[in-house]
């Protein structure tokens, strides 16, 4: 029985050396071929359109695109799609075109109707016999004076082209009269009279009453004295202060006439505010006011649609809205001083 058992014992010693000697073989599941994943979107062809006038849709015709894949391959001329409620507004830059998920932007340009270029300067006469050639006329204002709503085309670029003479812009959107906020008129005049690029003589100073100070009346001030004509003695910290520290500076400095425009009635009353404080600035310095808020025949445009031709809102016009409506205004101030 003793002689069984080792042998028995001896046999399972032998069959586990024989089994371990053998490598062990890996089980791994087979692999399955995956699809690639879509990567990203590539133009291969604009649409032909690409500039539109606010109040057109998008058109797509002639757009093409691939689809680059994640193992390298590219899909050709994929059939993508566009949302249908897109609207193009003036803001708009770019439509997204989309495909499985992925998405890429279309650039355009949406231009407002008065902004097209039918109205542009560059399309604008220039005087053969100008009597303001050669002259030169400072700008400082805001949004208005730069034509923040009309690519930046305003009525100083159209006096420029038309009369042969100079004018320079000293705008920044945004900005207001009195030196509570950053670039304040105030700063930006001083800033301008220091620095190099400042000609040597300066015909007439045209300054915005800024739509940006209207919201806060309590800042206005008032006006001082009519013996008080020193700079230092105006807070210009106010609006009516910073006003009469501008005109009182300007004579000092340029020794030249000083031009106050007031906008087309906004939606704030206080904005007659600053214009009745013009007037009274005005008879105090004797400055000339180039007023489009009281004027009832400037104002009374024969339908809406004008309106809506000549302005954005209700305090920024169009490259139309400046070379038609406001033009004449500041033409018939500047040709008194020829």
């Amino acid at each position: 029985m003793k002689i069984r058992v080792l042998w028995l014992a001896l046999a399972m010693l032998m069959l586990l050396s024989a089994c371990a000697g053998e490598p062990v073989k890996d089980t791994e599941p087979p692999t399955v071929p995956t699809e690639p994943e879509l990567l990203r979107l590539e133009i291969v062809r604009m649409p032909d359109k690409t500039d539109y006038v606010l109040g057109e849709s998008f058109d797509p015709a002639g757009l093409t695109l691939n689809a680059v894949m994640s193992d390298g391959s590219v899909v050709e001329n994929v059939d993508w799609s566009v949302s249908e409620d897109q609207v193009l507004l003036t803001n708009t830059t770019h439509v997204p075109v989309s495909y499985q998920g992925k998405t890429v932007q279309i650039p355009v340009r949406v231009r407002h109707p008065g902004n097209v270029d039918e109205y542009a300067v560059d399309n604008f006469p220039t005087l053969e016999d100008s009597p303001l050639a050669g002259k030169t006329f400072f700008w400082l204002g805001s949004s208005v004076t730069l034509g923040s709503n009309s690519l930046e085309e305003s009525m100083a670029d159209f006096i420029a082209k038309k009369y042969d003479c100079t004018c320079i812009k000293e705008a920044v959107s945004g900005t207001t009269l009195a030196t509570y906020k950053k670039d304040s008129y105030v700063d930006r005049l001083l800033a301008w009279l220091e620095s190099e690029d400042r000609p040597a003589h300066v015909d007439a100073v045209i300054v915005q009453l800024s739509t940006n100070d209207q919201n806060q009346p309590e800042s206005f001030g008032s006006v001082t004295a009519f013996d008080v004509r020193d700079p230092e003695a105006f807070d210009t910290a106010t609006t009516f202060g910073a006003m009469e520290y501008i005109i009182a500076t300007v004579q000092a400095e340029l020794d030249c006439p000083v031009l106050f425009y007031a906008n087309p009635p906004t939606e704030r009353s206080s904005y007659m505010d600053m214009v009745l404080g013009l007037y009274e600035i005005a008879v105090k310095w004797d400055v000339r006011v180039i007023d489009m808020y009281m004027d009832p025949v400037f104002n009374d445009l024969p339908t809406q649609e004008q309106r809506k031709l000549w302005m954005t809102d209700k305090i920024h016009p169009t490259k139309a809205g400046y070379r038609d409506w406001w033009l004449p205004k500041f033409e018939e101030a500047l040709l008194e001083l020829a």
